[in-house]
C-alpha cells in the first residue's frame, strides 16, 4: 500500500510553476488566499528556466520577451503581483544579422516596425507598394490590440469603435493560412518567407502553414512601439526564481519534486490532489479551488477520474494538433564570438534559399538536420554576458522536429538507450556542422567546451507537454485561434499556461495566471 502523507488544507492549489502557474500563485496570495503550488521539478520554471554546465548558464527556450518597459503588457503583468521592481530587462534593439550566400548578400534584421520597413523596401525595391500597404494596415490594428489590453475608457467611443474595427481586422485573418494573406501583398516567396521567419520560429509552426491572425500580430508585437523586445538579465529562469521567492517570502507554500499522480473529485469538484514525494510516498492537499497550469491532455485524459468532463470537450482536446517539437543544441564555446566580429543576438545564414514547402516536413519527420538549407544560431553572451566567463561564448541552434523518431528510438519503459544515443549524436554532429557554417567557424568543434542536446522527449520530460510540443497547439490556419478557455467545464478547475487562452509565449502565459488567478477568486467569493 503506498504512503499517504496529509499536506493541509488549501483556499486554492496551483499545479505546475511555470510562468503561468508562478503568476497565479503570486496574484492569488495578494487576494488573500491561501495557496499551495506543486511543481514536479527540483527548480520553478518550467519552460523558462536556465541550466548550468561547467560555469555556462544556458537558456531553456526564451529568446525575447515584449512589453517589458514601464506601462508594457509584461510590465504591467509583474505590476499585478508587485514584482516590477525585482527583475531587471535587457533591451534587445535588433533580432541580428542575416547572410544570404545564395544571393550573395547580408543586412540587419532590426526590431523596431519602421527600420524593419526601410529593411525589407531596401531589399525587395520592386515589392515597395506592397510592404508599405501590408504593415500600414497591419501595424495600427496591432497597437490598438495592445493597447485595448490596458485600461480602456468605456466613456471613449472613438477609443471603443477603432478597438471594434481592428478587432473584426483580426477576426477576418484567422482560419487563413498567412502566406494568402500575403501574397494579396506581393507574389515574391522569398520576401514572404522572411516575413514569417520570426512568427514561424516562436510558434513552431512552418511558414507555409501558419496562420494570419498568429503570425502577423506575433511578428508586430515586437516592432510597434520602437521596437519591444527584451531579455530578462540573468536568464529566465532568474525571472522564474524571482517569481517562486516572491511566492514563499509571501507565505505561500510551494513544494518541488511534487509530481502530481491524481486529483480526486467529490460532488462534481476537483477537491484533492495527489502527489508523488517518492517511490511509494505521495503527499495529499485539499482545496476549494484548483488552478492548473499543465499539459491539457495529460489533465483530462489521466489526472482526473474519468467522465469528469463532457466527452466532446475530452475529444476536442484529443483531436488538437499539438504544436511540432525541437532538437536544441547548446554550446559553450572557449572563444569571446565578439572578437570575429559576431556581435548579434541572432545569426541567420541561408545557403539554399527556395526550397520546396515539402522539404522542411520531410526534415522535421526525418530529424535529418544535414538537409537543413538555412539555419538560425541565438548568440546568448552577446544580450547578456553574466551567461559565461569573459573571453567565452554561449549558443544555441534549433532545428524543428516532429517527436516520431526519438520516441520510436526509446526502450522499454522509455528507457533512452543505444539507439536513442547514436540518434542524439547523429543530430548533434550535424548541428555543430551547421553552427560553424552559421559562424564561418570551420573549427568551431575544437572550441566547445559544453555541448549539449536536448530532444523532444527532453521536452516531455521536462515539461510533460504532449508530443513534447514547446508552444502548446499547433498555431496552423483552422485551430490556431479556437483556443480553450481558462475556465473548464468544472467550476472550481481553472486552467492557464500555454494550452489555454491567451495562448503561448512568456508574456501570454503571465497575463493567463493572472487572469486564472481572477477567475478562481470570483469563484472562492461566490462559494462563500
Amino acid at each position: 500500500m503506498p504512503e499517504i502523507e496529509d499536506a493541509g488544507r488549501y483556499d486554492v492549489i496551483v499545479i505546475g510553476a511555470g510562468m503561468a502557474g508562478l503568476m497565479a500563485a503570486n496574484s492569488l496570495l495578494l487576494l488573500g488566499h491561501r495557496v499551495l503550488l506543486l511543481e514536479k521539478h527540483a527548480v520553478a520554471g518550467g519552460c523558462t528556466m536556465n541550466f548550468e554546465r561547467q560555469g555556462f548558464r544556458f537558456e531553456a527556450s526564451t529568446h525575447v520577451i515584449n512589453g517589458c518597459e514601464a506601462g508594457g503588457m509584461t510590465y504591467e503583468e509583474l505590476v499585478k503581483i508587485g514584482a516590477q521592481d525585482r527583475i531587471e530587462f535587457i533591451k534587445v534593439d535588433a533580432l541580428g544579422r542575416m547572410v544570404d550566400e545564395t544571393r550573395g548578400r547580408e543586412f540587419a534584421l532590426p526590431w523596431e516596425l519602421g527600420e524593419h520597413v526601410k529593411m525589407l523596401t531596401e531589399q525587395f525595391p520592386h515589392e515597395e507598394r506592397g510592404i508599405r500597404a501590408f504593415y500600414e494596415k497591419y501595424g495600427p490594428m496591432t497597437e490598438t490590440l495592445l493597447g485595448s489590453l490596458g485600461a480602456v475608457d468605456e466613456n471613449d467611443a472613438d477609443e471603443l469603435a477603432k478597438i471594434a474595427v481592428a478587432g473584426q481586422s483580426y477576426s477576418e485573418l484567422s482560419g487563413r493560412k498567412a502566406v494568402d494573406v500575403l501574397s494579396e501583398f506581393t507574389t515574391d516567396s522569398e520576401l514572404i518567407e522572411l516575413m514569417l521567419m520570426i512568427p514561424s520560429g516562436f510558434m513552431g509552426t512552418d511558414h507555409h502553414e501558419i496562420d494570419a491572425a498568429t503570425a502577423i500580430v506575433c511578428d508586430l508585437i515586437f516592432r510597434v512601439n520602437g521596437g519591444d523586445a527584451y531579455y530578462p538579465k540573468g536568464g529566465s529562469g532568474h525571472m522564474s526564481q524571482v517569481l517562486a521567492d516572491l511566492f514563499v517570502e509571501r507565505g505561500g507554500t510551494l513544494m518541488l519534486n511534487r509530481g502530481v499522480s491524481e486529483i480526486r473529485f467529490e460532488g462534481g469538484l476537483a477537491t484533492e490532489v495527489l502527489a508523488k514525494k517518492r517511490a511509494g510516498h505521495f503527499i495529499s492537499a485539499k482545496a476549494r479551488c484548483i488552478v492548473a497550469a499543465s499539459d491539457l491532455t495529460a489533465l483530462v485524459n489521466d489526472l482526473c477520474p474519468k467522465h469528469s468532463f463532457p466527452s466532446d470537450y475530452v475529444r476536442s482536446i484529443n483531436e488538437r494538433e499539438p504544436s511540432i517539437s525541437a532538437a536544441i543544441l547548446f554550446a559553450g564555446l572557449d572563444v569571446d564570438l565578439r572578437e570575429r566580429g559576431i556581435t548579434e543576438a541572432e545569426l541567420l545564414r541561408t545557403w539554399a534559399a527556395g526550397e520546396a514547402p515539402s522539404a522542411f516536413g520531410e526534415i522535421a519527420r526525418e530529424c535529418d538536420f544535414a538537409k537543413l538549407p538555412s539555419a538560425m544560431a541565438t548568440i546568448y553572451s552577446n544580450v547578456d554576458p553574466s551567461c559565461c566567463p569573459e573571453g567565452k561564448s554561449v549558443v544555441a541552434t534549433m532545428g524543428l522536429a516532429e517527436p516520431d523518431l526519438f520516441e520510436a528510438a526509446l526502450g522499454p519503459g522509455r528507457q533512452r538507450g543505444r539507439a536513442y544515443r547514436e540518434l542524439k549524436e547523429r543530430i548533434t554532429v550535424q548541428l555543430v556542422e551547421k553552427l560553424a557554417r552559421v559562424f564561418d567557424f570551420p573549427d568551431i568543434a575544437d572550441h566547445i567546451e559544453v555541448l549539449e542536446l536536448a530532444t523532444p522527449v527532453t521536452i516531455r520530460r521536462y515539461t510533460e507537454n504532449r508530443a513534447g510540443a514547446y508552444v502548446g497547439w499547433r498555431y496552423s490556419a483552422g485551430q490556431a485561434m479556437d483556443l480553450f478557455p481558462q475556465q473548464s467545464p468544472v467550476e472550481n478547475l481553472i486552467l492557464c499556461g500555454q494550452w489555454v487562452a491567451p495562448g503561448g509565449g512568456v508574456s501570454n502565459a503571465m497575463r493567463g495566471g493572472n487572469s486564472a488567478a481572477a477567475i478562481a477568486n470570483d469563484f472562492l467569493q461566490d462559494a462563500r
